[in-house]
């Protein structure tokens, strides 16, 4: 009796494995839809699966709602398809839409922090690619210390952040807050202290705060980095004689933005972060500088100049005294105007 039973299961076992087989690769293939064209939806928080299987048939990203149900079942994921916004290339299989909805793999958006710009400079640019709110992101930096070397008791500080953002690109994740964003850039500047870079540190006897305060400086005039080096030793120099830094970077950071030609006036603003009226270093960076800023730093030309103007090409000339800095002035003021 048992006998007569095996052709039929294993008629019925054949049928079920065709089955399968025929709906992975039919009913699960959507390549007939497929147009390379990038769709972007959202799956808002309490949709079902089923919902969110209607919204992605009618954007033609799969063939039926059915099959794409059935699919997520087959996998015991139904229930865990996250809400988020997302980005699919149509032609996607089921399988495929399911595994990124499943694992919560939202849409990122590109974003660029180019070297030597500032904490202001980077929240306006969040807000004018729609990313985030400037203000949010200047409020998270303002105390922000979650490495030792960031921390400072100084008052005149703007930004405690300020300084500790890697200059990089970042793939932010569509939903993240302007505390992740944060979060997300001065890690990276963690991660670029390798053991070689923290070991000169070190070495240098300085804090890093204060390298960072100097590289920000030296990032900011330099046009060529290969001038690096030697800015840092002038600033350096000046630092070691007692005499003030004297670098208009820091009047442009006080003015909020970059000003063609700093005037005589402008050296005269009141303000700690004014490196003509006070010596030393300003309370803090003035900008985010590149790691090759650091290291400029870390390692500088030891030198005798303590003067350096800059030509309109942006070349600087450097000079000991401060009548062959005038005079080197007149000089490039002077091929200027032939």
């Amino acid at each position: 009796m048992f006998k007569k039973f095996v052709p039929i299961v294993a008629a019925l076992l054949l049928a079920s494995l065709f089955g399968v087989y025929w709906y992975f690769n039919y009913f699960n293939n959507n390549a007939a839809l497929a147009t390379g064209q990038k769709v972007q939806f959202t799956v808002t928080q309490g949709m079902t699966t089923s919902e969110i299987a209607t919204m992605l048939h009618k954007l033609r990203l799969i063939n039926t709602p059915e099959s794409f149900r059935l699919a997520a079942q087959l996998r015991g994921l139904d229930s865990h398809l996250q809400a988020g916004n997302y980005e699919v290339v149509a032609g996607m299989s089921d399988k495929e839409i399911i595994e990124i909805l499943s694992k919560g793999k939202v849409r990122y958006n590109k974003f660029t922090v180019p070297e030597a710009t500032t904490i202001n400079q980077i929240a306006a640019k969040l807000q004018e690619e729609h990313l985030g709110s400037a203000d949010a992101f200047k409020a998270a930096a303002k105390n922000y210390t979650p490495y030792e070397y960031m921390e400072t008791n100084n008052p005149d500080v703007v930004y405690k952040a300020e300084g500790f953002v890697c200059p990089s690109t970042y793939y932010l994740p569509e939903n993240a807050s302007e505390k992740d964003i944060l979060t997300m850039m001065v890690r990276e500047f963690n991660k670029e202290l390798t053991p070689e870079v923290r070991e000169d540190i070190k070495n240098s006897k300085m804090p890093l705060r204060s390298i960072v305060n100097l590289a920000a400086m030296v990032e900011e005039e330099a046009t060529f980095k290969e001038e690096m080096p030697l800015i840092a030793g002038v600033f350096l120099k000046r630092l070691q004689m007692g005499m003030p830094i004297q670098s208009d970077t820091t009047i442009q950071y006080i003015l909020g933005s970059q000003k063609k030609e700093i005037t005589f006036e402008d050296l005269k603003i009141e303000s700690p972060y004014n490196t003509y009226l006070h010596k030393g270093l300003p309370p803090g960076p003035i900008a985010n500088p590149s790691l090759e800023a650091i290291e400029a730093v870390l390692h500088p030309v030891k030198t005798d100049y303590l003067y350096f103007v800059a030509d309109k090409q942006g070349h600087h000339h450097f000079t000991r005294t401060y009548e062959e800095h005038l005079e080197m002035i007149k000089k490039i003021n002077g091929e200027a105007a032939q």
